[in-house]
């Protein structure tokens, strides 16, 4: 008897593997979700709190893990590490639902929302598109009419060059163009808002007049350049700051009907390098993108227009970057399409001990480990090789 060690990633595989046996279609649906195992990691949970969650867990076939103090009470908190399969982790959601304690029902309300957020369909709206974001995935071409990027400063700051560019990146086949005007490498110095606007504008023009079909996307934190580009069909606005760096930019978003991208950053360019500290990374970053979602879901904002990104390099250690790029399924929890922007950055370089101008094959492979931990859409510089490497990975996983 011959058998196979196998790893199922998503339902889909599942589903397949089950079809290839010849299942019944009733039983495939009934027991697709026992294929896949999740994790939750609570933290700083009361000790009577996490003894309820580990025997609920337990009731339900599955696990939690806690400190080994908590059933005597010898410790106040624990973290608690709850695990098992889908089926189960939705059955021992329903039952936190009914507890007498409000914490434990929140967590369960909360625990059943994010099940369905990562389980959802993953598709994006700009303008009159969908994109479907599920397996599939998207290349941002960088467009820097900036003297002063870490990488590309002063390469594309005339109209000209900028066509140039422009048409470079459409050539290579991306699927969007983002255009920055004001550079927020780490240390960078602050820009006035006319110089980024008399930089962007005019570059804006002229790509509406030459390439009128392509989707324009502009990284901008300032809601007044966001206001006045939407007069150049741009579909998508990139703010580094989150909508923190000025409170009119979600009410920018809402007006013109935007599609987004909302980046986490930490600090702003000229210091978030200095000594960035988190007590929980990840958790910091998903309360990070849940305030922004609620400044614009508050005001009926079709969150199919949403994508987020964790904001590799902007108030993050070398660490702190590797752990972003394991750990992107967690930020699926919104059920929205990962963007990851990691294109050349200094990371890769200390990984490798390379020059910013020697960094494309790890940008790929940065790249490619991004895609299979679940990032969509990919922001970079060299178009044409990041395509071709997303593409079989595309190709694999499918």
């Amino acid at each position: 008897m011959k058998f196979d060690l196998i790893k199922i990633h998503s339902k889909d595989q599942a589903k397949q593997l089950m079809q290839n046996i010849k299942a019944d279609n009733i039983g495939i649906e009934l027991m697709i979700n026992k294929t896949i195992n999740l994790s939750f990691l609570i933290y700083d949970c009361d000790f009577y709190i996490a003894n309820i969650i580990k025997q609920e867990a337990l009731s339900c076939g599955i696990d939690a893990c806690v400190s080994k103090d908590t059933i005597t009470a010898k410790t106040a908190k624990t973290d608690c590490l709850v695990f098992g399969d889908i089926k189960r982790l939705y059955k021992l959601s329903n039952k936190l639902k009914i507890q007498n304690f409000k914490d434990l029902r929140d967590l369960g309300e909360k625990i059943n929302n994010q099940l369905d957020a990562y389980f959802g369909e993953f598709l994006w709206k700009v303008g009159e598109q969908v994109f479907d974001l599920k397996k599939n995935y998207l290349i941002m071409g960088i467009l820097n009419v900036t003297p002063d990027s870490f990488y590309d400063g002063g390469k594309y700051d005339t109209v000209s060059k900028a066509l140039f560019r422009c048409e470079q990146i459409l050539n290579e086949k991306a699927d969007i163009v983002d255009i920055g005007a004001v550079s927020t490498r780490p240390f960078s110095e602050t820009v006035t808002l006319e110089e980024e606007k008399k930089r962007l504008f005019p570059v804006l023009e002229a790509i509406k007049k030459r390439f009128p079909q392509v989707i324009l996307s502009v990284d901008t934190f300032n809601s007044s350049v966001a206001k006045e580009a939407f007069e150049y069909d741009v579909s998508i606005i990139n703010d580094i700051s989150g909508f923190t760096f000025d409170e009119k930019m979600s009410e920018c978003i809402l007006d013109c009907n935007y599609s987004c991208v909302i980046m986490h950053i930490k600090g702003k360019p000229k210091i978030m390098q200095e000594n960035p500290m988190y007590q929980n990374l990840i958790t910091e970053i998903n309360e990070f993108f849940e305030n922004a979602i609620n400044k614009l879901l508050t005001n009926n904002f079709d969150k199919k227009k949403i994508v987020l990104d964790p904001g590799i390099g902007f108030g993050k250690t070398l660490s702190h970057n590797i752990d972003i790029i394991k750990n992107i399924e967690s930020f699926k929890i919104f059920g929205r399409p990962i963007l990851v922007g990691l294109s050349r950055k200094s990371f890769i370089g200390n990984i490798l001990n390379k020059d910013v101008n020697e960094r494309l094959f790890g940008t790929i492979g940065a790249n490619i480990a991004s895609y299979f931990n679940g990032a969509r859409i990919f922001r970079v510089h060299d178009v044409a090789a990041n395509k071709e490497a997303l593409e079989l990975a595309y190709q694999l996983n499918n």
